[in-house]
């Protein structure tokens, strides 16, 4: 029996148990419509012979997961560009991009971010996008006669900075958990966040306006460790680059539509929309 297990490959004896490591907890839906759903699929279709055991930001906070996440600590990281722009900002700048997730693929997109992030030790398996006007910004206090956020300090990471500037605001860069307190003692004026996640987190309890319109492209990647992919099957990698395609779609199909139902939810708990100027808009 010992001789057998010795010759059996080293990605079967250590296929049972993968860490998950995600930048975000339950609150968030993008852990709940696209971590969840893709482990759930990967599973199955490999009939339970990767198991993918998730730690939130509970675990290793947010704005320092890749570096555990490309030396192999953690299998997989789901996460966004603006955690690690001081590393990178290659995925958040990916952002700016316009077009749909169709053209985007056409046009070797997705090839060129999986190539960049091998040089940190990770390889791309799934590259969630939304459509247009997947970031908002809240505040406590609703859009002035300037049209803008003059003199605001408004929370958000390196994506949002040049928008802040725009519209007149100081940035604030501070972690998701340190949000509904920061609004709540007034350390900040506003935060700017997908426009799917507001409800989750209750920030509705202490900043009251939705500023519109909202603006952007979020892209959440998954990414695996490299070493631990190139150890794997080819049967295993097929599966998983399926299953993340799978997801890719599945999630640009869905975005909206969260969008506007967690809106109708602020409405309905008390929040108001407040609209930037014309200027501001266009």
């Amino acid at each position: 029996a010992f001789a057998a297990l010795v010759v059996v490959p080293a990605t079967q004896a250590l296929g049972a148990d993968f860490r998950f490591l995600a930048s975000w907890d339950k609150n968030y839906p993008g852990v709940t419509h696209i971590v969840e759903p893709f482990i759930k699929n990967v599973e199955a279709a490999t009939n339970g012979g990767m198991k993918l055991i998730v730690s939130g930001p509970e675990t290793v906070p947010p704005f320092e997961q890749l570096q555990p996440a490309g030396s192999g600590a953690f299998q997989f990281l789901f996460t966004h560009g603006a955690y690690h722009f001081g590393t990178t900002p290659f995925l958040a700048a990916l952002e700016a991009l316009g077009g749909d997730m169709q053209s985007r693929r056409a046009a070797g997109v997705w090839d060129v971010v999986d190539k960049h992030y091998q040089k940190y030790g990770l390889k791309l398996i799934s590259l969630p996008m939304t459509p247009d006007a997947g970031y908002g910004i809240f505040t406590r206090q609703p859009i002035g006669p300037s049209g803008d956020l003059q003199g605001r300090k408004i929370r958000g990471t390196p994506t949002y900075h040049s928008v802040f500037r725009m519209l007149g605001a100081s940035p604030v860069v501070l972690p998701p958990s340190d949000i509904y307190t920061s609004l709540e003692k007034g350390v900040i004026d506003g935060g700017a966040w997908p426009v799917v996640g507001v409800l989750g987190y209750r920030w509705y309890e202490v900043a009251k306006y939705l500023v519109r319109p909202a603006f952007g492209y979020v892209a959440q990647p998954i990414f695996m460790n490299l070493a631990a992919w190139n150890k794997l099957a080819d049967a295993e990698k097929k599966i998983l680059l399926q299953e993340g395609r799978r997801s890719e779609d599945q999630w640009y199909k869905e975005a909206a539509r969260l969008a506007e139902e967690e809106e109708k939810a602020l409405l309905a708990r008390g929040m108001i929309i407040t609209q930037m100027g014309e200027a501001q808009k266009a």
